[in-house]
């Protein structure tokens, strides 16, 4: 089953579940800066915001560069629904339409706590990566939009995970966070786009990977 598998991979990260920002609670992750300096809106004056169309392609370049350079092509990935408003049915044939993405092959009825303890009911969508065809940078895409003008539902809902193990979570157009298993599988991140790490935590990042440098 793709949800024990995803499980497996979690507990092999180091994390008890999924609890966000994923990147402060896994041992060993990188958090990178995806939104660029160019404005998010074209003109803040208008009646109706429209989103930069260079801001929005700078944050797909640097969020797909870096999926390219994971350790190894993802084979996994899960996307949440909260089907409180929208049944389950629904909130699957936006995902779908969006990013041409097949039937499921799991769907997990869950709940999830948030942070001042409430449960909410969930929906976990599960796909074997590695038995279609998966286009990443429309995904990719669909997330960065989907604080800053596009459909809300797959901000912090995305993962993709794959052998090492490695989590993938860009969150929104303004970062993203990758896991793994080890300092030694993610150096090669780590080096390649150390100028995109989120400066608020680049301390505790290069502490993280000083002892791998040698």
């Amino acid at each position: 089953m793709l949800a024990k598998r995803f499980e497996h991979i979690l507990h092999d990260l180091g994390m008890a579940g999924l609890e966000h920002p994923l990147f402060y609670h896994a041992p060993v992750g990188i958090r990178f800066k995806i939104g660029g300096e160019e404005p998010i809106y074209l003109d803040r004056r208008a009646a109706k915001l429209k989103t930069n169309p260079a801001y929005v392609q700078g944050a797909l370049d640097r969020a797909a560069a870096i999926y390219r350079a994971l350790p190894a092509v993802p084979d996994l990935l899960r996307i949440d629904g909260y089907p409180d408003e929208e049944p389950a049915e629904s909130l699957l044939t936006v995902i779908r339409q969006r990013v041409g993405l097949p039937v499921p092959d799991e769907q997990l009825p869950a709940t999830e706590l948030d942070e001042d303890g409430d449960t909410h009911a969930q929906v976990q969508f599960y796909w074997d990566l590695s038995k279609i065809s998966f286009q990443p940078e429309l995904l990719l895409r669909e997330i960065i939009l989907g604080d800053i003008g596009g459909w809300n539902g797959f901000v912090s809902s995305v993962y993709l995970a794959g052998p090492g193990p490695f989590l993938y979570h860009l969150y929104d157009d303004r970062g993203l966070d990758v896991l793994g298993g080890s300092q030694k599988l993610l150096l090669p991140l780590y080096h390649q786009f150390h100028d995109w790490i989120l400066e608020y935590d680049l301390e505790k990042i290069d502490q993280m990977f000083a002892p791998a440098k040698e």
